[in-house]
């Protein structure tokens, strides 16, 4: 031949029934200037343990420089390299090279060889070694004449557990998705806040390896039989190593990897934290200490103590359960808009046996200059017949007009044809009334409260309040009453037996929910 060829392949050996990428690499490694019309690649085509890949296999190829040359493929297993002028010229080595053919055609100078790629090739099912072709079309002495050369370079197919080796595991990395899913083109070490915690693991291994994926102590992902290695992972919030142990089984042997990497995230959330201390960093309060600023709730699962003073929202500190204390309890003054306490308020003691109306009784001292409630109490009950406007009874209850405990709790939302056992969930925290009245003479009614005791909508419920009135003669008359606190998502159910009489249920939220 004129020119020179050398054929690679990836993986270096090529193996049955699997993917892999031809690269031919031409050139001129003579002294003579060589001048070239075309370059015909043929690949064999079949199932034959001499052919290359199967029948009917359209070949995906690209040519460099791209600027010179095109490649195109005439039928199964045959490719026509061309140059974009008419001719193309090779210098050979340590001559000065001036065109001009004899037919004067127009001449492009090859100055850095050709390559031809080959990619997403399948080789066929046989074993065996293919012979591929080349045919040249090129003239030696400046175009006078031209003559067609053919050049075989062989290719050996080996068995998927021959030819790939162990070499081919590796290349762990973690890539970002973006809006649509797409994992980024490059490799990312920072998962910002925009990646919403999702990324994708990419890694090199054999089709037939097996690979577990391990990362913040979940359950492994296990995969095999995959010619592209690929992972998406979720809820990555901090932080977070990766391991995949990649399994190979090689002439009867098995051989283990383990590939490693991580990924750290701007903004991490961190489910637990035991630390010894924390030191605060914040802006400064108007004593010139340095806030520790908590974004969300905080639950303690223990004691707690505070060693300087404790503010709420506006100089306000708001309690939305019990107050409980053991000691002393003293302040020039308690001033609240709305008091509002769902059961008990316990001051050091729960011993409220003997309690009188208007009694506030507690085991050690209570100092306060002044208690100010301007609106209602709740405590516990909503038998509030007999109250005038403004009063404030204590009795192991509190009573009030439906408006007044509206204005405490907010606006309630009436359960219509709530007493069918019919499985509602709360909304919110909150309190759930209900009262009943007669309407005719001798009424009995009696209604019934159940709420689910596991949590479930089909769970276990269990009966937690109950009415009744049973009133002779006298109609239009309130009677009885129930009350139920219940938790945010909690489901129950109210129910009721007898006749006569009007009953009706309200949820009131309590406080902020």
């Amino acid at each position: 031949s004129g020119l020179t060829y050398s054929l690679a392949t990836a993986p270096a050996t090529p193996a049955t029934g699997r993917p892999a990428r031809l690269y031919l690499v031409v050139s001129n490694s003579g002294t003579v200037p060589v001048l070239c019309k075309q370059i015909v690649v043929v690949l064999p085509t079949g199932d034959l343990a001499q052919d290359l890949v199967p029948a009917g296999q359209h070949l995906l190829a690209s040519v460099e420089p791209a600027d010179q040359w095109s490649v195109d493929q005439l039928q199964d297993g045959v490719l026509l390299t061309l140059p974009q002028d008419e001719t193309a010229a090779f210098p050979g080595r340590g001559t000065e090279l001036k065109v001009v053919p004899a037919n004067g055609e127009s001449v492009s100078l090859t100055t850095h060889g050709l390559l031809v790629r080959v990619k997403d090739l399948r080789i066929n099912a046989r074993t065996g070694t293919a012979l591929l072709r080349i045919r040249e079309t090129v003239s030696v002495d400046n175009g006078n004449t031209w003559e067609d050369h053919q050049v075989t370079l062989s290719v050996a197919k080996y068995p998927p557990e021959e030819a790939l080796t162990d070499d081919v595991v590796g290349n762990l990395a973690v890539h970002a998705v973006d809006t649509e899913g797409n994992p980024s083109a490059t490799p990312v070490t920072l998962l910002k806040p925009e990646h919403r915690g999702k990324a994708v693991l990419t890694w090199t291994a054999p089709p037939d390896a097996v690979c577990e994926v391990h990362y913040d102590g979940r359950e492994p992902a296990r995969l095999s039989g995959q010619e592209k290695w690929q992972l998406p992972v979720t809820d990555i919030t901090r932080d977070t190593h990766f391991r995949v142990q990649v399994t190979l089984q090689r002439s009867g042997e098995t051989s283990t990897h383990h590939l490693t990497t991580a990924v750290a995230v701007a903004e991490p959330v961190i489910p637990r934290l035991t630390v010894d201390k924390i030191t605060a960093g914040g802006q400064k309060n108007l004593l010139g200490h340095q806030l520790l600023t908590v974004d969300g709730a905080v639950v303690v699962e223990k004691e707690s103590h505070f060693y300087g003073a404790v503010y709420g929202r506006e100089a306000t500190l708001v309690v939305a359960d019990a107050l409980t204390t053991s000691q002393k309890l003293s302040a020039p003054e308690i001033h609240s808009d709305k008091l509002a306490v769902a059961d008990k308020v316990l001051v050091g003691s729960t011993d409220y046996s003997g309690m009188a109306a208007g009694d506030l009784r507690v085991r050690n001292d209570l100092t306060a200059k002044r208690l100010a409630a301007t609106d209602k109490a709740l405590v516990g009950s909503t038998n509030y017949s007999g109250m005038a406007d403004g009063d404030l009874w204590i009795k192991g209850k509190a009573t009030a007009a439906r408006a007044h405990i509206s204005s405490v709790l907010g606006t309630p939302t009436k359960l219509t044809g709530a007493f069918d056992h019919t499985k509602r969930q709360a909304p919110s925290n909150g309190v759930l009334l209900l009262w009943i009245r007669t309407a005719d003479a001798y009424a009995t009614r009696t209604i019934f409260v159940d709420i689910n005791t596991d949590g479930a909508w089909g769970g276990t419920y269990e009966t937690v309040a109950a009415a009744s009135i049973d009133y002779g003669k006298t109609p239009d008359v309130w009677m009885a009453s129930a009350t139920v606190p219940l938790y945010a998502g909690q489901w129950y159910k109210i129910w009721q037996a007898g006749e006569g009489g009007r009953t009706d249920a309200y949820f009131f939220p309590v406080l902020a929910g």
